[in-house]
């Protein structure tokens, strides 16, 4: 029985400082997601901390958006520069038509690239793979 009492504070102790580590281990990791804002909040931010945008318009539908959200947008180097360089926004067309009839969208994926403070720098229409994308972020950060 005194081994059981002793036993028990040892486990809660060792349990709460493995977890301290695990969390200080995860502090300086990279994110492992996109930090995606609605237009809104996203546009005010980027205002804020002046910084360019991207703009994915996308439909629940489109093989080619669930593609790019599977796959593109899960790319390690993906995922850092759009949380480094920009503030993400997603607008699903069909549920904000207002936001998409401001940048006139037709077909999906469409990728825009606005300055902080909102004025429309370029657009790049469909689907792009991780390495392509890349390419894309780099481009707009080095050129735009």
């Amino acid at each position: 029985m005194k081994k059981s009492l002793f036993l028990i504070p040892l486990l809660i102790i060792v349990f709460c400082l493995s977890g301290s580590v695990v969390l200080a281990g995860k502090k300086g990791q990279k994110a492992d997601r996109i930090n995606w804002y609605n237009y809104k909040q996203g546009m005010s931010l980027a205002q804020k901390e002046n910084k360019r945008v991207y703009l994915h318009f996308y439909t629940d539908w489109c093989s080619y958006c669930k593609e790019m959200e599977q796959k593109t947008f899960r790319n390690r180097s993906v995922i850092n520069l759009l949380n480094k360089d920009f503030v993400a926004i997603r607008v699903n067309t069909n549920k904000n038509a207002k936001v998409a009839g401001k940048y006139n969208i037709r077909p999906v994926p469409d990728n825009w690239f606005l300055s902080a403070n909102g004025k429309k720098l370029r657009n790049f229409l469909g689907y792009y793979e991780a390495d392509q994308f890349v390419t894309v972020l780099r481009y707009v950060n080095d050129n735009l």
